[in-house]
């Protein structure tokens, strides 16, 4: 049984109450809901042993990212269309709403390997490790801050545990790229792959919502941000004056037998045909993961009516596609232990 109530513009309101035979699912509206991160956000240990996202401070230093403009043969339109194409993918998340990206770009540089130099390098001919995974289009290699007072390379130490102090994105240049948006069998587009990596950049993790930018397989070509992928953004870096407002579910999944479920994805799904609330970001499904104890916040719901739905991480999206989640609540392994179950 479902009954949700949604204050105008404000607060979503859903309660849903369903006994399963190994899964006990309670989601209600908390007001102030303990900490609990959504799908998409990278988390590190803090200090205190705590999670805590990873996120650029930009107060700290200014942030900014430099190509190496040489490229192979693998982009045949020539390397103002692939330094284009990674301007492109920057340039949307910037413009994303309800959150606030302070990020330039830089000078060139000739620097053609990833290092924790205080340059954020893209590259299209730098070497990384591909050989043991061939699929693999990019990587992002972002150096994050353990404690406070390290060095960011900057002339500043750093303020927090996960700030993020350095990230190179380096394209596979194995790969056939693209940059019109129309791959053929054997190619992938440039933009869109640069979307994710940016993502990461920003301090993304995978998203298990298949029509987001940050889920972690490649498909057809996706240069827009989803409503999952700006939950997200605006999670790490809230705008102090948000474009529209959105709301929360927050809830809690636990077995039947009482005991919290670890890693569980829960998603709010739609279930009217209205439009995104500001142009320009797709409507989708807004997931996060569930805390040892099983509970979960959803954030980023602009006003509409949804579903919950509660599903494991057994493909296609797996623990080994979200690596940092787990060890970040001291845990070895997202459970996977129930079925996908939604109301």
């Amino acid at each position: 049984m479902n009954e949700y109530r949604r204050l105008p513009r404000t607060t979503l309101w859903l309660i849903v109450l369903f006994i399963l035979a190994s899964l006990f699912f309670v989601v209600r509206l908390i007001t102030t809901p303990k900490p609990v991160y959504s799908a998409q956000v990278q988390l590190t240990r803090n200090g205190s042993g705590a999670p805590s996202p990873d996120h650029w401070d930009f107060s700290s230093f200014e942030v900014t990212y430099q190509f190496n403009t040489t490229v192979g043969s693998n982009i045949p339109s020539g390397s103002s269309a692939a330094v284009s194409a990674v301007q492109h993918a920057f340039a949307t998340w910037k413009s994303a709403p309800n959150a606030s990206v302070q990020v330039s770009q830089g000078a060139n540089t000739p620097l053609s390997a990833p290092a924790f130099d205080g340059v954020n390098l893209v590259c299209f001919v730098c070497q990384a490790d591909f050989a043991k995974d061939s699929s693999t289009l990019a990587v992002t290699l972002t150096t994050t801050a353990d404690a406070v007072g390290q060095d960011t390379k900057h002339n500043t130490t750093s303020r927090f545990a996960g700030q993020i102090l350095d990230a190179d994105i380096i394209f596979n240049p194995a790969v056939q790229w693209v940059t019109n948006g129309r791959p053929g069998s054997n190619q992938e587009d440039l933009q869109t792959v640069a979307t994710h990596e940016v993502g990461h950049f920003f301090g993304l993790d995978h998203s298990a919502v298949v029509r987001a930018v940050m889920f972690p397989f490649g498909g057809a070509t996706l240069t827009t941000l989803s409503y999952d992928d700006l939950a997200g953004l605006m999670q790490l870096y809230p705008k102090s004056s948000p474009d529209f407002a959105t709301g929360k579910i927050s809830g809690t999944v636990t077995f039947a037998n009482g005991g919290g479920v670890f890693g569980a994805h829960v998603f709010a799904d739609s279930t009217t045909n209205s439009s995104p609330a500001v142009g320009g970001i797709r409507k989708s499904t807004i997931g996060a993961l569930t805390a040892p104890d099983g509970t979960y916040t959803i954030i980023g719901l602009p006003p509409d009516n949804y579903t919950v739905g509660v599903e494991p991480l057994d493909g296609p999206v797996t623990n080994s596609n979200l690596a940092e989640y787990a060890p970040a609540y001291n845990q070895s392994s997202v459970q996977t232990n129930f079925n996908t179950r939604w109301h």
